[in-house]
């Protein structure tokens, strides 16, 4: 009878257990899950609510044999993601004065050599078409240094958007050929340093953050139900790829970003705030981050993609104080974007934080 009593008494606690399940523990507890479905080897997930981490999940193991298992000092190679700090480092720098914006890239010769091989090269975004967007023409014709950041180097350059990660790639080299001080020491100055995130490598020739490397989680791809460990990338830091860093670095940039650290308030909004196409409707980037209104949500994001061997989502629900941070050493994270409109909300994971707090579809 004292045992009945006690597993009635477990099993109302259970059950009230279970009913005050928040979103947190919902999506946190198919993290796991996600991950076999997604073919994530290493797994990093952190979900910021109101400048408090709720959920922060470090699943799986980053070597082939299982003895390295994930933690909060597992590193990756965030790709794309790069772009949004690239971007609030040059917004930052901006501001200051320390550059200008507007500044044309045929100032640099690197911008120059550029334009005589990319216009007429076979690479989709000279022009052409890739998942069914078309391609405006690339044409060298007075881009700026904001056109860059923007994505509004194709067709009448700082007309409209497409996603050219190869011309946002040069703002590094330009800034390294014409500026007195080089794009990683920009990077380190207004970002890395301010923000605390000493786990971040500014590209594997880094020398002050090594030990961010030696934590990396190696590339896997699954070829024929097996796990095949894929080169790493062998491109130095660009404004377009390169950093290395900690799903907790990540969410030290975005509390910075948060808490006035970085900027203030009025100068975040700036950054967020996209320019005008042509046609009268906002762009879908600003300043090195995908701008989007879903549902009545403002999503703000950057997604990253290393074909074959890494991917990341880092996005920002400013209308609930949400944010996500999810870091994988597989493609698995990826869902396709298209070059030519923001839509996160595609994305099978992002889609599971929706779910999960209570951000519908209409």
């Amino acid at each position: 009878m004292i045992r009945y009593g006690a597993a009635l008494a477990a099993l109302s606690l259970f059950t009230g257990m279970a009913a005050a399940q928040g979103p947190a523990e919902e999506f946190a507890g198919g993290l796991a899950a996600f991950r076999s479905e997604a073919g994530i080897p290493s797994f990093s997930v952190i979900v910021i609510e109101d400048g408090e981490i709720t959920v922060e999940e470090y699943l799986g193991f980053s070597d082939d044999e299982g003895d390295e298992p994930t933690t909060a000092q597992t590193s990756y190679f965030i790709a794309s993601v790069t772009k949004a700090i690239a971007g609030t480092t040059l917004f930052l720098a901006d501001e200051t004065g320390e550059i200008d914006l507007d500044t044309r890239l045929d100032t640099s010769e690197d911008w120059r050599d550029f334009c005589e091989w990319f216009p007429d090269s076979p690479i989709p975004f000279a022009g052409g078409e890739i998942d069914g967007a078309v391609i405006p023409d690339f044409t060298c014709s007075g881009q700026t240094l904001r056109d860059a950041v923007n994505m509004r180097v194709n067709g009448e350059p700082g007309t409209g958007f497409l996603y050219n990660p190869l011309a946002f790639a040069r703002i590094s080299r330009f800034i390294d050929e014409v500026h007195d001080r080089d794009f990683r020491a920009l990077v380190y100055d207004y970002v890395l340093d301010p923000a605390g995130m000493e786990d971040t490598a500014a590209g594997w020739r880094d020398r002050e953050r090594g030990h961010v490397l030696s934590d990396l989680a190696p590339p896997f791809q699954e070829v024929d139900g097996n796990w095949v460990k894929q080169p790493f990338p062998d491109d130095d830091f660009r404004a377009a790829a390169g950093l290395y860093m900690t799903a907790r670095d990540l969410a030290r940039f975005d509390m910075a970003l948060s808490d006035g650290t970085l900027m203030t308030v009025e100068q975040r909004e700036a950054m967020w705030t996209p320019p005008v196409n042509a046609d009268g409707a906002p762009s879908d980037y600003s300043n090195g981050w995908f701008v989007e209104d879903w549902n009545g949500e403002r999503l703000i994001f950057h997604s990253g993609w290393q074909p074959g061997a890494y991917s990341a989502i880092y996005l920002r629900v400013p209308g609930r104080n949400l944010t996500l941070i999810a870091m994988g050493n597989s493609e698995g994270l990826w869902w396709g974007n298209r070059p030519d409109r923001a839509e996160i909300e595609n994305s099978p994971l992002v889609q599971r934080l929706f779910a999960a707090y209570g951000i519908a579809a209409e």
